[in-house]
């Protein structure tokens, strides 16, 4: 089902602490979206290296890490939206990028 999907997210820059949000037209580029956030972070973290490797562990931390992380998914017969915590983004997270590994090889 493709609901419209707002990632709210709060990180560490220095001291700091900077809140951002994002919307998504579907959960899917949302997931996407936090994956490339985290490449993002990886490249900011290890200036120079030029192929980054990461398995869904770090994945996993980079999303525990955060001190806020929430997907708002559009319930779209109710047209609210639903708080999906970090537990939730994680199973779907590694739900989505299964999928996509497995695309791949049908490829």
């Amino acid at each position: 089902k493709m609901a419209h999907t707002i990632v709210l997210m709060t990180n560490r820059k220095g001291k700091q602490m900077v809140n951002s949000w994002k919307q998504y037209a579907n959960t899917k580029e949302a997931f996407d979206g936090i994956c490339h956030n985290f490449e993002e972070k990886l490249k900011a973290d290890h200036p120079g290296v030029k192929n980054l490797t990461y398995d869904i562990s770090d994945l996993f931390n980079f999303i525990d890490d955060c001190p806020d992380i929430v997907c708002m998914v559009l319930d779209n017969e109710t047209h609210t939206y639903i708080p999906r915590d970090k537990k939730w983004i994680k199973t779907n997270i590694f739900r989505h990028l299964k999928r996509q590994v497995e695309e791949e090889k049908n490829n």
